[in-house]
């Protein structure tokens, strides 16, 4: 009697492929989120969330980055098991967290996390 459907080794590949795309489109959509939830003046803050595998990043962006694209970069790096981190090192960023901006008195790291916890279940 021979093995019939999938075998074992193929299944647990399958299985770590799916956990990495579902931590890439988790990943991406988080920075989408950012984005959007970013109060604008001049662009630079919301130019500044930064996606890092690994370690953290403490660079500072500029207005003329695409957080997006450089997310979708990163993301395609992203391993199962990888820590995945997620930052804006604006000097300004804190304050905007805790409610300094009329566009986000919520903040924006914290909503977006509520909002990606309801997500995906977490």
């Amino acid at each position: 009697m021979g093995w019939k459907g999938k075998k074992p080794t193929s299944f647990s590949v399958d299985v770590v492929k799916n956990a990495e795309e579902q931590v890439k489109k988790i990943t991406m959509d988080t920075v989408q989120s950012l984005v959007v939830s970013s109060p604008v003046d001049t662009g630079t803050y919301r130019a500044s969330h930064i996606v890092s595998i690994g370690s953290a990043d403490f660079g500072i962006r500029g207005p003329e980055t695409n957080p997006i694209q450089d997310a979708a970069i990163q993301a395609v790096k992203i391993k199962l098991g990888n820590l995945v981190y997620i930052q804006n090192n604006q000097p300004y960023a804190e304050r905007l967290e805790n409610g300094w901006s009329d566009q986000a008195p919520q903040g924006i790291y914290n909503t977006t996390f509520t909002f990606i916890s309801q997500k995906y279940g977490g």
